[in-house]
Parts: C-alpha cells; sequence; structure tokens
C-alpha cells in the first residue's frame, strides 16, 4: 500500500472507531448529532440529490445513441471475464438483494395511504385504484435513478482502467477531469475517502435494515425473540461469514453465492405468484410496467413544494437517493471489476434495464399480493408495517395461509438475507481493498470486515432505521457532488479522439 493510501486507510478507520465509541460511551448525543446533521442535508440540499440524480439518468440513456457506445470496455476483440448470467446474478445481488425483501411489501403498503400520485391522480387513498400508483412509486425508489448511479461511476472507472489501463480505483473515474498529477495527491486521497464513508455506511444501512426482516424470519422457526440484541447478533454471524467468502475470492465465494441467490429468489417469487391473486398480480404488472416509463422523468425532476409533500419526499425519495448515492462507491466498483469485455451500450442496457424490469416484476408480485391481502382485510398487512417495516413480507407469508409450506417460505427468506447479506459484506470489503491497493492481504479484509460490522451495529443502538436512513443521507451529498463530476469526466473521455 502507497503512503497515500495507508493515510487514507488509517484517518477512515481511525474516525469510524472515534465515532463508534462516542455513540457507546453516549447514544443519545450521538443519535441527536447524526439527526441534525441529516436535517441540514434534506432541508438545503434535497433539491441537489433529486436533481443529479435525474441528470445522471438523462446522461446515460443519452449515451447510448452515442457512436462510442460500441466500444468494449477493454482490449479490441477481448470477451467477457464472466457469462451474462453470472454477470446478472452478481451485480444484482451486489447492488440491490437485501432491499427487496425487506421493502416488497412493506414499501407498497405504506404509499397505498400516501402518496403524490394519489393526489395528483385524484384517486381515494387506500382504494383498489391506489395500487398501480402505490407500485409504481416503490419501483420508481428502486429502478433507473438508482442503477445509473451506479452504471455511471461503473463505466467511468471500467473506461479508464480497462482501456487506458488505470488502476480500478473510484478516484479513477475523475482522472480524465482532473488529471493524472491531482488523482495521485491529496485529491485522489480525498475522493478515496469519500468512497470509502460511503461504503462503510451505505452498507452499514442495508445490514441494519435486513436483519430486522431476518430477525422476524427466522422468529417463527427457532423462537428468536424479535429485538435488537439478537440482530447484534446476527450482523456478528454474518459478518464473520462475509469475511470469510472475501478472502475465498469473486469467483469461488461472491459468484458462486450470487448465483444461488438468483435461484432461490425465483422460487420465492413464483410461489407468491402461484398461490396468490395472479389475474390481479398480471393486470398489475402490466399497468405498472406503462404507467413507470411514463412518469418516471417528471417524477425524477419533480420536488415537493408544500409541507406535506417535502416531508413526504424527504422521508422517501431523498433518502432513497442518499442511499444509492451512498452505495455507489462500492456497487460501482464491484460492477467495474466484473464487467471486462462488455461494450459500453451492452453495460448501460444490463446495470440499467434489466434490473428495472425485475424490480417490477418483484414489487408487482410481493406489493401487489401485500395490497390485495389488505384490501381484503384492513389492517391484516399495514398494522404489522407500521409497527416494523420488517415485518411486512412476513406478515404476508403468514396472511397465504399455506400450512406447512409457510415454514419453507420462512427458510428461503431467511437463507437468502443471510447470502444477500454476506455477498454484500464480501463485495464491499474486495472494493475497500481495492481502493487501498491492498486486494491481495487478508489481513486487510479482516480488518475492514470487522470495520463494517461494527458500524452497522453502532448505527443500529444509536436510533435504529432512522440512523440508518440518516447515515445514507448525509454521506449522499458529497457523493452527489461528485456524480457531477463523473459526468463531466466522462464527456471528456467521449469527446477524446484517442477513446
Amino acid at each position: 500500500m502507497s503512503k497515500s493510501k495507508s493515510r487514507v486507510s488509517g484517518f477512515v478507520i481511525i474516525s469510524l472507531i472515534t465515532f463508534s465509541s462516542f455513540a457507546a460511551f453516549d447514544l443519545e448525543a450521538a443519535s441527536a448529532l447524526t439527526l441534525k446533521l441529516r436535517d441540514l442535508v434534506v432541508n438545503y440540499f434535497d433539491w441537489l440529490l433529486i436533481i443529479t440524480s435525474g441528470l445522471i439518468l438523462v446522461f446515460l440513456v443519452a449515451l447510448l445513441f452515442h457512436p462510442k457506445a460500441g466500444q468494449i470496455l477493454g482490449r479490441r476483440g477481448e470477451v467477457a471475464e464472466f457469462s451474462r448470467w453470472s454477470w446478472f446474478a452478481m451485480l444484482f445481488s451486489a447492488g440491490m438483494g437485501p432491499g427487496l425483501l425487506y421493502w416488497g411489501a412493506a414499501e407498497p403498503i405504506l404509499h397505498l395511504a400516501n402518496n403524490p400520485l394519489l393526489v395528483f391522480g385524484g384517486i381515494e387513498a387506500g382504494s383498489e385504484q391506489a395500487t398501480v400508483p402505490a407500485i409504481v412509486v416503490t419501483v420508481f425508489h428502486f429502478g433507473l435513478h438508482g442503477w445509473s448511479m451506479y452504471a455511471l461511476a461503473a463505466l467511468a472507472i471500467a473506461y479508464s482502467a480497462y482501456r487506458h489501463n488505470q488502476p480500478l480505483s473510484f478516484s479513477t473515474a475523475l482522472t480524465p477531469l482532473l488529471g493524472q498529477t491531482r488523482i495521485n495527491g491529496r485529491t485522489g486521497s480525498l475522493i478515496d475517502c469519500i468512497a470509502l464513508y460511503g461504503t462503510v455506511f451505505g452498507v452499514a444501512t442495508s445490514v441494519g435494515l435486513s436483519v430486522s426482516i431476518m430477525n422476524a424470519a427466522v422468529e417463527p422457526l427457532t423462537g428468536l425473540s424479535f429485538d435488537l440484541y439478537n440482530q447484534i447478533i446476527i450482523v456478528i454471524l454474518v459478518c464473520l461469514l462475509g469475511i470469510i467468502s472475501a478472502i475465498s475470492g469473486v469467483n469461488r465465494g461472491i459468484r458462486r453465492i450470487s448465483e444461488l441467490n438468483i435461484w432461490l429468489s425465483l422460487m420465492l417469487l413464483l410461489t407468491f405468484l402461484a398461490v396468490g391473486p395472479v389475474a390481479e398480480i398480471i393486470v398489475n404488472l402490466l399497468s405498472t410496467l406503462i404507467a413507470y416509463f411514463l412518469a418516471v422523468l417528471p417524477m425524477g425532476f419533480w420536488i415537493g413544494s408544500s409541507a406535506d409533500e417535502q416531508s413526504w419526499q424527504a422521508s422517501w425519495t431523498v433518502f432513497y437517493w442518499g442511499w444509492w448515492f451512498a452505495w455507489t462507491p462500492f456497487v460501482a466498483l464491484f460492477v467495474a471489476r466484473i464487467s471486462r469485455g462488455r461494450t459500453i451500450r451492452e453495460f448501460i442496457i444490463g446495470v440499467l434495464l434489466v434490473p428495472t424490469l425485475v424490480i417490477i416484476l418483484w414489487m408487482s408480485v410481493f406489493g401487489g399480493t401485500a395490497i390485495h391481502q389488505e384490501l381484503n382485510e384492513s389492517g391484516l398487512i399495514s398494522s404489522p408495517v407500521n409497527l416494523d417495516y420488517s415485518l411486512g413480507l412476513i406478515a404476508s407469508i403468514h396472511a397465504l395461509n399455506l400450512g406447512e409450506m409457510k415454514t419453507i417460505l420462512f427458510m428461503v427468506v431467511t437463507f437468502l438475507l443471510f447470502t444477500w447479506l454476506i455477498t454484500s459484506l464480501d463485495s464491499a470489503t474486495l472494493v475497500i481493498c481495492n481502493i487501498l491497493d491492498v486486494s491481495q492481504s487478508t489481513l486487510m479484509k479482516i480488518i475492514w470486515g470487522f470495520v463494517l460490522g461494527t458500524v452497522s451495529c453502532t448505527l443500529m443502538l444509536v436510533g435504529g432505521i432512522e440512523a440508518l436512513q440518516a447515515a445514507s443521507v448525509i454521506i449522499g451529498l458529497p457523493m452527489a457532488l461528485m456524480m457531477l463530476m463523473i459526468i463531466a469526466s466522462m464527456i471528456r473521455l467521449i469527446l477524446a479522439k484517442d477513446t
């Protein structure tokens, strides 16, 4: 590791340990500080997060039609390292996995009662007509905008790394704009430092949200009570398994787990489709598909004006964009690592469109089933969701009345959450080690795996879901500024004659 990388690593580790120690010493003060910083970002810079996410999507769609979109991310004639199936499985598992289980039933139920599309469309909240708008808003938060953030940064890194022999590091994405001298100096260290914070807090948010639904899923299987103490134990276990997987490498560890996740997720989805309201799900799926693509750009640039609209947007869209931005260094570096040999056009379509179509299907099936159950019996799903968001999918499975098969579904959900979280943690560990140029160091993988677990537990103790959301929004602000710089960097790359 170079001296500059060593300084970045040391500074970030010390600051994270200091934060964790401060939280352990005074949870209330740590919680108050975290929420105050979040409120500052939301009150003064929510528009920046929203506009930036929209600009990124528009830029990538335009890039699809550029003549250079046929260029390969690598040497001329170079073939892709992984098959399309393995490639998709890895990018999807690292980029989204646990969130789909956590929010798949809960978020559509929450939007059924309140979202801007209901107001603009004059639709009665909680009615059958509110079903598609609720699913569309959910897809909006998981679809093209978020994946475009990953795609932009990953493309910039892969283009410079595989076509111009630059290091596979987040700061590489800004080399065309800032120059090699600055990237090798303090500016590059600052960029990698922010990328490390984004990776740590982004992954910590996902871990914290996911262990609660994992705890809820294992409760009927093992009797393990649903509480914070048990969730901390789960984090520790997942962290240890993630370190072991990271040490085993991409080909043996992450690829195989990711492919298994996809097959099990498909089985879970088909089960819901088979025993749920099939006709309604299909109608909702087609309606959501059309409504989403018609509304995605207007929704992407909409900024709430009234107090209620601003409050809703801060709780949902601003949080999501902050979360996606925070995750971007981690997922972008990982996606760049597994995407050598793809053309730019294939890369953009694969990273943007394919996951979005799967998300539309997923939310239509799980969200549509939960809404159907709620409309048939008021409070059946919404009451558990209002108690804790992680209980949405669990309540929906209970409501299916599948008898003993219900146990199998709980086992599948638990296993998926374990493996998805392990994939996220080992991917993040590998990415951090790549940023610091210590990818061959087993010791550093262990250290950073431990740091990820520690920060996850700290945020859970500080304030649960509110603190997790706050951390993502806070780190999302500097990441949004860097993403605007990456757009400028990509434009410079594309206009250059020698690329």
